[in-house]
């Protein structure tokens, strides 16, 4: 497997603060406004990993594509 790219990480990094970010609202704070905005934010996480795991299957036929072009 090859390291990740900058957006590979990009998209891992903005996945991984929105969980933290709307656990903590959801757990810690309670009140309704908080916990909706932290329901949003673990929709957010949800489609940045969504999005990352495309990224990640996109770049992988882009490198099967260039091995089979050469």
């Amino acid at each position: 497997m090859r390291p990740l790219t900058r957006a590979d990480f990009f998209a891992g990094t903005v996945g991984a603060l929105a969980l933290v970010a709307g656990l903590v609202l959801i757990l810690a704070v309670g009140k309704t406004v908080a916990s909706i905005i932290g329901a949003g934010l673990l929709g957010l996480a949800g489609i940045a990993f969504v999005a990352l795991a495309f990224l990640l299957v996109g770049e992988s036929e882009d490198r099967d594509r260039r091995k089979g072009a050469l």
